[in-house]
C-alpha cells in the first residue's frame, strides 16, 4: 500500500469518527426532554403561588376530588379565599365540580387527571437505589415513548411528583434542564441520587440500577401503591 493511499485511509477513519461522533451527539440531543416547549401532554399550570398550590394537592387528582374545606387544610389557607381561588381555577378550565357532589367537590380536569396521575403513579414503583427513563414510563403506560416528554413535564411542573430525580435520559444521564421546586439543577439531581445508592461512571448512571419499562408494569399490576 503506498503512502498515499495510507493516507487516504487515516482521513477516511478520522471522518468517520466525526461523523459518527456528530450522530452520537445528535440522538442524545434528541432524547432530552425539552421542559419549555409546547407540551403534547397537559399538565396544570396556575397564575401566582397560590393557585399552583392548589393544583399540587394530590386528592385533586383523583376522581371523587376533595370539598373546598378539604383543600383550604391541605394548602393552610383560609375556606373564603380557597373557594374565590377554585372558582379562578375552574373559569381557566384548569379543575371541575364533580358532578352531583353535595356538598360540592373539586377535582382536576379531565385531561390533567388522566395523564399526570398515572405519570405519578408509575413513577412511584421506582425504588430507592433505582432509576429509570421518561421513555421507561412512557412505554410502560401507553405502550411507547411518545409521552417521553410529558412524563419530564409533569416531573417538573407537579410538586407532588414522586421522587423525580429517578427519571433520567435514555442511557442514564441527567437532564441537563432538570429543575426542583426550588430551582436546584442537575448537580442536585445527581447528590440525590448518590444519597440513594446510586452509582455513577462520569456523568452516566449505573445501568444495573436501572428499572425498564416491562418491569414498572410488572410492579404496577401486582404491588398496591404505597404512599
Amino acid at each position: 500500500m503506498t503512502d498515499t493511499t495510507l493516507a487516504l485511509a487515516k482521513f477516511a477513519r478520522a471522518q468517520g469518527e466525526l461523523f459518527l461522533n456528530l450522530a452520537a451527539d445528535l440522538e442524545a440531543a434528541a432524547q432530552v426532554p425539552d421542559l419549555t416547549a409546547d407540551r403534547d401532554i397537559d399538565v396544570p399550570t396556575g397564575r401566582g403561588q397560590r393557585q399552583q398550590q392548589i393544583l399540587g394537592v394530590p386528592g385533586l387528582a383523583t376522581e371523587d376530588g376533595m370539598k373546598t374545606a378539604d383543600v383550604a387544610i391541605a394548602i393552610d389557607y383560609d375556606g373564603p379565599n380557597t373557594h374565590t381561588s377554585l372558582q379562578a381555577l375552574h373559569k381557566a378550565g384548569l379543575v371541575e365540580l364533580v358532578p352531583g357532589a353535595t356538598p360540592q367537590r373539586w377535582r382536576l380536569a379531565a385531561r390533567y387527571r388522566t395523564t399526570s396521575v398515572v405519570f405519578m403513579r408509575m413513577a412511584s414503583r421506582v425504588r430507592r437505589g433505582e432509576w429509570t427513563t421518561y421513555g421507561d414510563i412512557s412505554i410502560a403506560v401507553r405502550g411507547d415513548t411518545k409521552a417521553a416528554r410529558g412524563v419530564g413535564q409533569a416531573a417538573a411542573a407537579l410538586p407532588q411528583f414522586p421522587n423525580p430525580e429517578r427519571i433520567l435520559m435514555e442511557g442514564g444521564r441527567i437532564n441537563p434542564k432538570w429543575r426542583d421546586s426550588q430551582g436546584r439543577g442537575p448537580e442536585h439531581c445527581r447528590h440525590l441520587l448518590e444519597q440513594q445508592g446510586i452509582q455513577f461512571e462520569g456523568d452516566v448512571a449505573d445501568q444495573s440500577q436501572r428499572v425498564t419499562w416491562d418491569a414498572l408494569r410488572r410492579r404496577d399490576e401486582t404491588e398496591p401503591v404505597t404512599e
